[in-house]
C-alpha cells in the first residue's frame, strides 16, 4: 500500500522550471466554441427548469376535482339528516 509520493519524486518535481503554455489561434477557436456550446446548455437546462418549476407549482395550486356523482350528491356522506346514502340532497333509508 502507498503512503503517498516518493520523497524523491517530489524533489524532482519541485525542480522543474515552470513552463508557460502558448495559446495558438487554434486553441483559441475550441475555447470560444466551447464556451458558446456551454452556454448554450447553460440556457436550456435553466429554462427547462423554469418551465418544470412553473408546471410543478400549477399542478399544486389546482384544487382536486370531485368525481361526478360527488357534484350530483349521490354517495355516502353525513348530510343535514344525518350520515346515510343521499341522492342529491335526499337521504335513503333503506
Amino acid at each position: 500500500m502507498s503512503q503517498g509520493f516518493d520523497p524523491k519524486d517530489l524533489e524532482e518535481i519541485c525542480s522543474r522550471k515552470p513552463t508557460k503554455f502558448k495559446m495558438k489561434k487554434a486553441d483559441y477557436k475550441e475555447l470560444g466554441r466551447n464556451t458558446l456550446l456551454g452556454s448554450v446548455d447553460l440556457v436550456f437546462g435553466a429554462l427547462g427548469a423554469a418551465v418544470l418549476t412553473v408546471g410543478a407549482l400549477n399542478n399544486s395550486n389546482k384544487v382536486i376535482s370531485k368525481s361526478e356523482s360527488d357534484d350530483l350528491g349521490y354517495g355516502y356522506k353525513d348530510g343535514n339528516q344525518g350520515y346515510g346514502y343521499y341522492f342529491g340532497d335526499i337521504k335513503d333509508d333503506n
